[in-house]
């Protein structure tokens, strides 16, 4: 979950799904003259829309921080449920098609290695925990790997380079997103793919307001909206989880919108 603060002090919670939707939007007109369109597009585009989907069932009942204020996902819940949110969210993806579970798979260690490397997660069996899930898809990639000796597009895209590439463009919309839903820094350097096989540059991020600009420019549009929708709450803090799940049920949505443009 994703609580979003409005200027009258409102709550927008957006789901993780809705965040994926939207990070899939920073992503849709990917490609120009110095930036490669994404391939194979269906495929990516599915693994960066649907790339939290394993939240799904835990958003329908969602929970409270300790003082009362809705839960965001950096809040909780707890590391091996986490653990099982992505196992989940993998297994969904690769049923649509394999290389998508890859990609969502690859996101999550990346992750992972962010915050542990930040030191936000010490705790040496929560770590154990999150390179057993690293190891553990590592014998399906190599099964993949394996399977496609006849299919020289699929066996393409599993080369590490690939990967790489394609799983830093399903980041850039993940921390696209995040940056203005989150409302972290107005200013961020993002590293986006310039090519289909594992050359990333750093793009400056910048947001003002409902503006967003990129630079350099990764797009073949000058202009694009994206947005996000969820249940408006004018209550900040919830006596029980009950009876924020309720008024949950009950709120009206409310979409906010942002403009993505040339500097």
């Amino acid at each position: 979950m994703i609580i979003y603060e409005l200027p009258d002090g409102q709550l927008l919670c957006c789901t993780q799904t809705a965040h994926a939707l939207m990070a899939a939007s920073f992503c849709q007109h990917w490609g120009n003259i110095d930036f490669a369109p994404p391939e194979p597009r269906d495929v990516l585009m599915a693994a960066i829309a649907q790339h939290d989907n394993g939240w799904w069932e835990w958003e329908q009942a969602p929970l409270l921080r300790a003082d009362g204020y809705p839960m965001d996902f950096m809040h909780g819940p707890s590391g091996e449920e986490k653990l099982s949110i992505w196992q989940r969210g993998i297994a969904r993806a690769a049923a649509q098609h394999p290389y998508a579970g890859v990609l969502i798979w690859r996101h999550a260690i990346l992750l992972y290695d962010l915050v542990i490397n930040m030191g936000l997660i010490s705790d040496a069996e929560e770590r154990a925990a999150i390179a057993a899930f690293a190891a553990e898809y590592e014998p399906w990639l190599a099964q993949l790997r394996s399977h496609t000796t006849d299919d020289a597009t699929l066996r393409a895209w599993l080369q590490d380079n690939s990967v790489r590439s394609h799983t830093a463009l399903l980041q850039f919309g993940d921390f696209a997103s995040l940056q203005v839903t989150m409302k972290w820094d107005a200013r961020r350097l993002i590293p986006g793919p310039t090519d289909n096989t594992g050359t990333l540059v750093d793009i400056t991020m910048h947001y003002e307001g409902n503006t967003i600009t990129f630079d350099p420019w990764p797009y073949g549009v000058d202009a694009f909206d994206v947005s996000i929708a969820g249940r408006l709450l004018e209550q900040r803090t919830f006596p029980t989880h009950h009876s924020y799940q309720q008024a949950l049920a009950t709120a009206p949505y409310r979409q906010i919108s942002w403009r993505v443009q040339r500097s």
